[in-house]
């Protein structure tokens, strides 16, 4: 080094350290310590992720296999129309995108329609009475897999029978009778019944057709509703004919009759009343009225559900009394018995 024109010496180097490098003090080397530390343990890190993750295993091919197949696939030939039914698993319509229907005359079938998951049932307005239909319907899997065919069924639509008349209603306890005139020799029927007028599903209350001229079904006191009944024939296909004159069931309005046999049980300190029970098995029960004076005024004294009750006032003067039953909504006509009074033995 040269410095005001003399050449002055280098300072000396530092002296080796106790590890042996020459010009690093402990505190530098700790930092170096720290650093490799923090990388070893970054590329520990690395390694274990990777061990923890591993490689993924070959996809599944069993979104690729077929999708169950519809089943029981059957047809109502309804005036205008051709009504399919089928069945399929509720809990397996997650899998599929929906069902393929199909339809020949010729001998190669065609797809007519592409109908919903959770679909059970279409109607078919192109055809012609006299001529032969083939179907059959397939699902499809949410990969675009075709199941194998459903049952395939052949049918003849036929001219349609006309409908049953003179539909009547009973009701008899908890439950509901319906009759109706006979249609012709060997023909069936169905039952239709909704909550809503005008509007039906296309499957029948019935489970078979109704090989007779009457039906039961259940009764519910609280509830609307309609009835339609219509006429069957044919064997594989049943050709149904249109619908009967609509009935309704509203009980709300039901009128029961007067009770009947009306008596009076009468002693020094109260009066007994029976009478016989309504013939309406959708009574609730029965009120029972006190006339308070001649000019006619009633009053109502008690209610009861069976056929009896106790006036516990005193009959000392002459009374009238009137019962009437009581519908699920609507009270009947009453029933009278006049001239009540406690007379004493002499």
């Amino acid at each position: 080094m040269i410095e005001g024109g003399r050449q002055k010496a280098n300072p000396p180097l530092p002296p080796f350290t106790k590890g042996g490098h020459r010009g690093i003090n402990n505190c530098s080397l700790f930092t170096v310590h720290r650093s490799l530390t923090l990388v070893y343990c970054i590329l520990l890190s690395a390694c274990c992720l990777l061990i923890a993750c591993g490689k993924k295993g070959d996809p599944t091919l069993k979104s690729y296999e077929k999708p169950d197949s519809p089943a029981h696939l059957r047809a109502i030939h309804r005036e205008s129309e051709i009504i399919l039914f089928w069945e399929f698993p509720r809990d397996k319509e997650f899998s599929i995108k929906g069902f393929f229907l199909m339809k020949t005359t010729t001998g190669d079938f065609e797809r007519i329609a592409f109908l919903e998951n959770n679909k059970r049932s279409h109607v078919d307005k192109d055809f012609k009475t006299g001529s032969e239909y083939k179907y059959k319907i397939i699902s499809q899997s949410l990969k675009g897999v075709m199941s194998s065919d459903s049952n395939i069924i052949t049918i003849t639509p036929n001219p349609p029978p006309s409908p049953p008349r003179k539909v009547q209603w009973k009701v008899e306890h908890n439950s509901l009778l319906l009759n109706w005139e006979n249609a012709g020799n060997g023909i069936l029927y169905n039952i239709y019944k909704s909550d809503k007028q005008n509007v039906y599903s296309f499957i029948p209350v019935n489970k078979e057709p109704v090989q007779g001229t009457s039906f039961i079904d259940t009764f519910d006191v609280k509830r609307t509703v309609y009835y339609t009944i219509r006429s069957i024939k044919g064997r594989d296909l049943k050709d149904e004919g249109p619908a009967s004159d609509e009935i309704e069931i509203n009980p709300s309005e039901f009128v029961p009759s007067s009770p009947t046999g009306l008596q009076a049980i009468v002693t020094e300190e109260k009066v007994n009343l029976i009478w016989k029970e309504a013939p309406e098995t959708w009574v609730i029960g029965y009120r029972v009225y006190r006339e308070v004076d001649t000019n006619g005024g009633v009053v109502l004294i008690g209610e009861t559900q069976t056929p009896a009750f106790l006036d516990r006032e005193k009959p000392l003067k002459k009374r009238t009394y009137r019962v009437t039953a009581l519908g699920p909504a609507k009270e009947g006509p009453a029933t009278e018995i006049r001239d009540v009074v406690f007379i004493p033995y002499r």
